[in-house]
């Protein structure tokens, strides 16, 4: 009997709920209608924007390691540039000597003149 009392009185809430239900279901429903954007036009809102803190790295630099080139610290290369240098202005002044020679010797002679 218990069991049916129950039964009953789920039925008539539930009625009751539905008939309470009903008047606002039946109210009129309204539908707006936005006429001001065309259809085929898409809107876009541009989205705030968002700043991301970058994670700080610590990258650890590897040790560097260079090797003196034997050239510029080795005396004996120093000494071989510095005689390289001395025979080249040797060279160089004794062209010089043999061209002033050279123009001296002919000084004030025409070029044609076969003396």
């Amino acid at each position: 009997m218990k069991k049916y009392l129950v039964l009953v009185a789920g039925l008539a809430a539930t009625a009751a709920l539905t008939m309470a239900a009903v008047p606002a279901l039946a109210a009129p429903v309204r539908v707006d209608l936005n006429i001001g954007v065309p259809y085929e036009a898409p809107v876009y809102v541009q989205q705030q924007p968002v700043y991301v803190q970058p994670e700080s790295v610590y990258v650890q630099p590897q040790p560097v390691y260079v090797q003196p080139g034997y050239g510029y610290y080795d005396r004996d290369y120093a000494w071989r540039r510095h005689e390289w240098r001395e025979r080249q202005w040797r060279e160089h002044e004794r062209r010089e000597h043999e061209w002033r020679e050279h123009r001296e010797e002919y000084r004030g002679r025409d070029r044609w003149d076969n003396r």
